[in-house]
């Protein structure tokens, strides 16, 4: 249908002009002028239309970079081609996802003929998973600037979000070893062996060699490293637990999901093998422990699809699965929430069975806000009864975290915003001790 320009509206305000020549020509006569030329535009405004270049004289193509990454600014190109010998003015406009925050997707393009226009914008997502991009709308002017023709172009499609690895920078670089210069050694760094070196002040007296120190008539030490090839299993609730909103837009398991990543980089670039499961009132998804760089693709790939839903979670069904699936001793990521302390109990009840063969870390997401309303002085009656409920809410965590760790398994209770690197510290700390 075509759709008239302001020109053409432009046109039917001087045919109000015809009736003001009523009082010379007649009542009669000033109608039949007035609507002779409306008539008139109307059809001129057909004819534009009918004039402008149709979808076989227009293709578009969308050029993006898949996987898009989570909560991150993506570059995004339509490419608008004509076959049209003429210059085209195109008002084009793009459907990104509803989940999308998108920016200047519709701009007013000049094609020149048989020439290329582009729309450039971004488009951030506020979700991981699958979504899809809808067709490309546009309205071509017709010569005479009359009227618009409206067009659909085909681009429908579908597109992957993962979570962002570029987030993964910062908690990576802790991660690797320190270089370019020196460091205490002592028998925390590790049990495997990496080389004997001459003794130097300040080194433990327990690292000395002795056959190598009577062989070199001079103290020698041994070097000692965080030992390869262990295995980290990074357990993900996808239940309710980690379902609660925070300020920033992201629920807890999208912090939970960079923080996975992250560990999962740091543990792989040290040597060492990463397995994921994903659960909730069942298990949905395992990822068997590998190691090498090139794990970070089968991992993302399988964490961008991680939802957290409004359903019990079932730990007993997660720590069976895991129990099946690794005898060696690893170490064991639960990430989830200690709000609940009927949950907790089965938690700790679960938890407290697997750390008699792995070493067992609770990750508690914890909710910055709350902590925060808990500390606010309350201004008025509603500040009280919400500084109430944090306060409730942060003593039942810790009574859950107490008894977590009077059960002897590990808990990290860690702001949602200092997840990432809170994690690679602990993943570290553990590595340095030879705690597996």
């Amino acid at each position: 249908m075509p759709i008239p320009t302001p020109r053409a509206a432009g046109l039917l305000a001087v045919g109000l002009l015809v009736p003001l020549a009523a009082p010379l020509i007649g009542l009669v006569p000033a109608a039949w002028g007035l609507l002779a030329w409306d008539l008139a535009v109307l059809a001129l405004v057909l004819l534009d239309a009918a004039a402008a270049p149709g979808p076989r004289q227009l293709r578009a193509e969308r050029r993006l970079r898949q996987p898009l990454s989570a909560f991150a600014p993506n570059d995004v190109e339509v490419r608008l081609r004509s076959a049209w010998p003429r210059s085209l003015v195109v008002d084009a406009a793009d459907a990104p996802p509803e989940a999308f925050d998108a920016t200047v997707h519709r701009a007013l393009l000049t094609v020149a003929p048989r020439g290329t226009a582009r729309l450039a914008y971004r488009v951030a997502p506020r979700a991981r998973g699958r979504h899809a991009f809808g067709d490309l709308h546009v309205r071509v002017r017709g010569p005479l600037g009359l009227a618009w023709r409206a067009l659909r172009l085909p681009l429908a499609g579908p597109v992957r979000v993962h979570p962002d690895l570029r987030t993964l920078a910062l908690p990576a670089a802790a991660a690797r070893p320190e270089t370019g210069r020196p460091r205490a050694r002592s028998r925390l760094e590790g049990r495997e062996l990496e080389s004997l070196r001459p003794y130097a002040p300040g080194d433990d007296v327990r690292a000395i060699d002795w056959k190598a120190t009577a062989r070199r008539s001079a103290p020698v030490v041994r070097s000692f490293q965080p030992e390869r090839n262990q295995t980290v299993w990074l357990l993900l609730d996808c239940g309710r637990h980690l379902a609660a909103r925070l300020g920033d837009g992201r629920v807890k398991l999208d912090r939970a999901v960079d923080a996975a990543l992250a560990l999962a980089h740091a543990a792989t670039a040290r040597g060492d093998r990463v397995g994921l499961l994903l659960f909730g009132a069942e298990v949905e998804r395992v990822v068997l422990p590998e190691g090498g760089r090139g794990r970070l693709g089968p991992l993302a790939e399988a964490l961008h699809l991680a939802a957290a839903r409004p359903v019990e979670s079932d730990y007993a069904a997660a720590f069976d699965a895991l129990a099946a699936r690794q005898r060696r001793r690893a170490l064991v990521l639960v990430f989830t929430d200690l709000a609940d302390p009927d949950t907790s109990a089965l938690l700790l009840a679960r938890a407290a069975h697997l750390r008699r063969r792995h070493l067992v870390l609770v990750v508690a997401v914890s909710d910055s806000a709350v902590a925060e309303a808990a500390r606010r002085r309350p201004r008025h009656e509603v500040e009280a009864f919400e500084r109430v409920a944090a306060e409730r809410i942060l003593d039942e965590r810790d009574a859950a975290a107490n008894r977590l760790v009077a059960g002897g398994v590990a808990v990290a209770s860690v702001p949602a915003s200092d997840l990432a690197a809170a994690v690679v510290a602990r993943y570290l700390d553990v590595k340095a001790r030879g705690a597996l």
